[in-house]
């Protein structure tokens, strides 16, 4: 049985077969995908997963079969945990980048160094769990240096919707590197 003959509603009644099915199917794409997000030891991928699985099975019911397959929805739920772990673990390691200029350089250590490399880690991440096209236009405004209207022109669009796009770019970025609240 695949992904996509899976029959939710067997799933929706707790069907052992069903979910096996599914796990079969689905296991190695979400350790994959919480792999690539965390980078995370092999204990801590095993509880990330288990929690993917946890919740599939609680929110079920909520699972909109127009929408995509079982197995897109558990790839969304492993993404979702991988970025909540990934926000919990460096949320106090984000630092901003730039600003007013008025602030001394701090002196470069191997701390320093590697809490860049996790930064940029984090960051990626979060970039890559946005939309495709909030990607493009986030990496041809600031790796390619190009404008709003260069960047309307590539891709036959308004300035005005390029500009709407890097807004909410720049705050879904915001929100996933945001230090969690505490329970």
């Amino acid at each position: 049985m695949t992904d996509e003959v899976v029959d939710v509603q067997l799933l929706r009644m707790g069907d052992r077969d069903a979910w096996d099915a599914l796990y079969a199917a689905t296991c190695r794409r979400t350790y994959r995908v919480l792999y690539h997000l965390t980078a995370a030891k092999q204990s801590v991928l095993e509880e990330l997963n288990q929690d993917v699985w946890l919740s599939a099975i609680q929110s079920i019911d909520r699972f909109d079969a127009t929408r995509g397959t079982a197995a897109d929805w558990i790839l969304g739920i492993a993404r979702h945990k991988g970025l909540t772990f990934l926000r919990r673990q460096y949320a106090s390691r984000v630092v901003c980048v730039g600003g007013s200029g008025d602030l001394p350089e701090p002196t470069a250590t191997v701390d320093d160094d590697h809490d860049a490399v996790e930064r940029a880690a984090l960051l990626r991440a979060a970039i890559e769990s946005l939309p495709e096209n909030w990607q493009y236009v986030l990496r041809q405004k600031y790796q390619s240096g190009r404008s709003v209207r260069e960047i309307a022109d590539l891709m036959d669009a308004t300035p005005k919707s390029v500009e709407s796009i890097l807004s909410r770019a720049r705050q879904r970025l915001r929100d996933l590197l945001r230090e969690p609240t505490s329970p």
